[in-house]
């Protein structure tokens, strides 16, 4: 098997659709044992689906002032990834971290419609409920109380979490720290009528009222209750299809 020095330049291609199919094989082979990997595939992933989208207007040549714009925004993205990688011994460690700042400085540079804090909530939720959609998955139904127990133990503040419902269709899976955040918000993951749903927890309050977003073909629903914001999350559906769990989680978080 391939190691990840070798996969590396393997998932441009890959992500393209341009990889021989030994190549396919082999980070396909890779990537079902390397969850660094599996993170820099999809932050690809994301960010090549962006710029297809958006094709068009980048077409046309730079003025001096957008390459201003573009600068200023690489700047501030670094700072906030550096850290993060500084304290790896391969910087690549933090790739879905830092493709979500980096794309986000691009959605603003380029006007891609994330004109505000709700929109580019929405946006980094999506790119980490990708990320854990596709590589994480849990056998059993989890234990809401152990696991808010052990957030609470690991974060410093308290985590309510809403146990399984079967009026609701849902099944709890996990809880982990949301990988674009640098850890600052609890990220539930469960199991909605067989397709996965995140619920992300933000220990401050973020927004006001109830808003509904969609970004890279996912639909979201947030709202600030009890000076927190939680941010039902899932693959694109009919705003509708969202309204029990949204009411589930309104009535068991506080």
């Amino acid at each position: 098997m391939k190691n990840c020095r070798d996969v590396e330049p393997l998932l441009a291609p890959y992500v393209d659709g341009d990889a021989a199919p030994e190549d396919r094989a082999a980070v396909d082979a890779h990537i079902e044992a390397c969850g660094c990997c599996r993170d820099d595939l999809t932050a690809q992933r994301v960010a090549r689906d962006l710029l297809h989208a958006r094709r068009e207007r980048l077409r046309d040549a730079p003025t001096p002032q957008l390459r201003a714009r573009c600068a200023a925004q690489a700047v501030r993205a670094h700072a906030q990834v550096a850290p993060a990688a500084r304290r790896t011994l391969i910087s690549r460690q933090v790739p879905l971290a830092a493709a979500a700042t980096i794309v986000l400085a691009f959605a603003a540079v380029f006007g891609l419609g994330l004109n505000n804090k709700v929109q580019a909530l929405a946006f980094q939720m999506t790119v980490d409920h990708v990320k854990c959609a596709r590589f994480n998955s849990s056998p059993a139904a989890a234990d809401p109380v152990l696991l808010a127990q052990q957030w609470s133990a690991k974060a410093g503040w308290p985590l309510t979490v809403p146990a399984s419902s079967e009026p609701a269709g849902l099944e709890l899976r996990s809880v982990r720290r949301c990988g674009v955040t640098d850890g600052r918000v609890a990220h539930l993951i469960y199991d909605w009528r067989g397709e996965p749903l995140s619920v992300y927890v933000l220990n401050s309050k973020a927004v006001a009222g109830t808003s509904h977003v969609q970004r890279l073909g996912h639909q979201s629903v947030m709202w600030s209750q009890n000076g927190r914001t939680y941010v039902v999350l899932t693959g694109a559906s009919r705003r509708e299809d969202l309204a029990g769990v949204v009411h589930y989680m309104r009535s068991n978080v506080y």
